[in-house]
């Protein structure tokens, strides 16, 4: 009755289906981005609770304020290059969650018009 209707019925559900492999994919990159910058703040946030008791008692220690102030100095260029290396870290992290999400998109948008263009086709 309708011999354009099965072509479209299977057009239309081979696009759901790479919609939804497209959109696991993404979902699943995402993810792993997201258990990586987790690891890396709580291995960050170890590593500060370790290095403030470390200070604290360092701090505690010093019996003059110049030799409070001078261990106070020593420690400002180790906090700040750990937070620089955090940085670039999760960075490092976010830009390669970056490629994955857009290297799976395209892989998906490319194999989405290859088969509506080999279902299109062969419709004819």
């Amino acid at each position: 009755m309708f011999p354009l209707l099965e072509p479209i019925s299977t057009m239309m559900k081979t696009a759901c289906e790479a919609q939804f492999a497209a959109m696991a994919e993404l979902t699943e990159a995402a993810l792993d981005g997201m258990v990586k910058a987790t690891n890396l703040n709580l291995d960050a946030m170890k590593a500060s609770m370790t290095a403030s008791a470390n200070a604290s008692q360092q701090m505690m220690s010093a019996t003059t304020p110049q030799e409070w102030l001078l261990l106070r100095s020593a420690q400002m260029r180790p906090a700040a290059e750990q937070a620089c290396h955090y940085g670039h870290h999760m960075a490092d992290i976010v830009s390669c969650t970056q490629a994955e999400m857009l290297r799976g998109a395209a892989t998906h948008a490319a194999k989405t018009v290859d088969k509506m263009h080999a279902l299109s086709t062969g419709a004819k």
